[in-house]
């Protein structure tokens, strides 16, 4: 079985983008309500749904947060 195969960047679009750029703020502890005025996002709640954390990355963002040390 052949796979078609392609170069990475022909499967980066510009929603790939501005996802990954979301994500990597949000993890970087930039504001959420920050972040929705560059993203558009209208709710918090689309807004968390849209960014791609894993529930590791949740724990860890939680672990890490000085509200718990």
């Amino acid at each position: 079985m052949q796979k078609n195969s392609c170069p990475k960047y022909e499967l980066v679009t510009t929603h790939t983008a501005r996802r990954s750029f979301a994500t990597n703020l949000y993890l970087a502890d930039v504001p959420s309500i920050s972040i929705m005025k560059i993203t558009g996002h209208k709710t918090e709640r689309s807004f968390l749904h849209y960014i791609k954390i894993s529930q590791e990355q949740n724990a860890d963002k939680l672990l890490n947060h000085p509200f718990f040390s």
